[in-house]
């Protein structure tokens, strides 16, 4: 994960500083939500277009209700668009949102093999596309950028979905965006972890 560039026009950097700044976001209960990631994993195993269709619209249905904001339409397509360098993959697209009509777009399958897209990757895709949603929706943001902010966001309600306990996104420096620091942040997920356990002990 990436963030955008910092804008160079005043009114879009402001949009963008407003969102990175808003790192924290209310999340369903994760009882209310685990249900719903069981039935893309089942979705999944089955490949089944029709069952993950049902299983995206009671998710944003009651993502949108908890919200008290208009449900998105979602969309899914079969290989991921993708792009290659020298016969390597080195880009490809798991979902997207349009602003205009407010709807998602999921694709369901590798790029190269054509292979099912795990569960959790089409829902953690789903989460970053409602978090576009929510930001002109609920937050008000003219422009939906990716920011800290907004992966953190995002995060949060992924986590929430699957039934884990939060623990934040390291991040570093690169060429004037901020790249997700995975082995710190590995590291983050296993402590939350490991305090969960002993919770429950």
């Amino acid at each position: 994960m990436q963030t955008d560039n910092r804008p160079r026009r005043a009114a879009l950097l402001r949009q963008f500083e407003a969102s990175d700044a808003h790192k924290d976001i209310r999340v369903p209960a994760s009882r209310d939500l685990l249900s719903l990631a069981q039935a893309f994993a089942r979705a999944s195993e089955a490949e089944s277009i029709p069952e993950l269709e049902l299983a995206c619209l009671e998710f944003l249905n009651l993502v949108s209700d908890f919200y008290e904001v208009s449900a998105p339409a979602v969309r899914l397509l079969g290989p991921r668009p993708h792009k290659t360098h020298e016969g390597r993959l080195s880009q490809e697209l798991f979902g997207d949102y349009d602003l205009n009509d407010q709807s998602i777009r999921l694709w369901t399958r590798t790029p190269l093999m054509k292979k099912w897209t795990s569960s959790r990757t089409i829902l953690s895709t789903l989460c970053h596309e409602v978090m576009h949603h929510l930001d002109v929706t609920l937050l008000d943001f003219k422009n939906t950028f990716h920011t800290v902010g907004f992966y953190e966001r995002s995060h949060r309600l992924y986590l929430a979905t699957i039934g884990h306990p939060y623990y934040p996104l390291k991040w570093y420096s690169s060429r004037g965006s901020r790249v997700v620091n995975w082995p710190e942040t590995n590291r983050s997920k296993a402590r939350a972890l490991a305090r969960a356990r002993l919770q429950e002990d």
